[in-house]
């Protein structure tokens, strides 16, 4: 009897193993640690590389040896890449459209095409200097591949707001979203947001930044705030080259030019569902 007992908990111990490996494999990649300028630059191209490595996932088990124990609770699960690759183009001086693919490696799987994302946004008030920025966005995001079986697709939407002062900008990326399909399980809708307050040096060539960034599967039940993902940390931004303005007249909206933006940063966790730390990379090529 004593013998069918242990079985029976090894068995609970393996299926719990393997729930945990589906939970972690179909969480949100995080890779879009981005934040969404307002400012839409006429006939402009944009590609943009956007990593993450995060480090500290809640604790799981070992996908090799499905019959050895859970993780005890100060046992980190293995390191989780997310990579996102867009390309953003602008229609007019207030439309863009873009386009994402989303890499990822979930623990215990390969690298692999996970995402396809489609994304339009419309400016709705310029900021120039200091002031109010405006501008709407929305897309739809399709699960490819292996990950159609981990995550539905869905459709969000959501302004971008900038505030300027001096040489500070708080920039404010609010977004809905809504689950679509049969494996969508929403009663409300889901809220994700980053935020961005920088300080811009050097003729704006660098930026010192501090974002925040954070997600609610469904507000309808979105239960206690350690059971939510959030982080927060530094990060800097440094552009090579020069931009519109420094190349043509106030009338020339289309005047050349040609940037290269990059990026490091941190994430440090505040729930216990949001990985320990982090590390961000970004690269954006810019030219019309």
């Amino acid at each position: 009897m004593a013998g069918g007992l242990h079985q029976r908990l090894a068995r609970s111990r393996r299926l719990l193993g393997a729930t945990a490996i589906l939970a972690i494999s179909g969480a949100p990649a995080l890779a879009e640690f981005e934040i969404q300028e307002s400012t839409i630059d006429p006939g402009e191209v944009q590609l943009q590389y956007r990593g993450a490595w995060h480090s500290g996932l809640p604790a799981g088990i070992s996908p090799v040896e499905l019959d050895a124990d859970v993780l005890p609770d100060d046992e980190e699960a293995p390191l989780h890449q997310s990579h996102e690759f867009e390309l953003q183009m602008s229609i007019t001086s207030h439309w863009l459209i873009a386009v994402t693919h989303a890499f990822d490696e979930p623990v215990g799987d390969d690298f692999r095409l996970s995402a396809i994302e489609l994304e339009s946004q419309v400016e709705l008030i310029t900021r120039n200097g200091e002031g109010l920025g405006l501008s709407f966005q929305g897309g739809t995001e399709t699960p490819v591949f292996a990950a159609r079986d981990e995550a539905p697709p869905d459709i969000h939407f959501g302004p971008i707001v900038e505030l300027a002062k001096s040489n500070f900008v708080l920039v404010l990326n609010p977004l809905f979203f809504k689950e679509q399909g049969h494996m969508a399980d929403q009663e409300g809708f889901g809220f994700e947001y980053g935020w961005q307050g920088r300080y811009e040096m050097m003729d704006s060539k660098l930026w010192l930044a501090v974002e925040m960034f954070g997600e609610i599967d469904d507000m309808a039940n979105a239960g206690p705030f350690d059971e939510q993902l959030h982080s927060i940390g530094p990060t800097f931004y440094y552009t090579f080259g020069k931009d519109d303005d420094d190349e043509g007249g106030d009338d020339d909206v289309y005047a050349k030019s040609k940037e290269l933006t990059v990026s490091l940063g941190a994430q440090f966790g505040l729930t216990k569902e949001t990985s320990d730390v982090a590390l961000k990379v970004f690269i954006g090529y810019e030219f019309n």
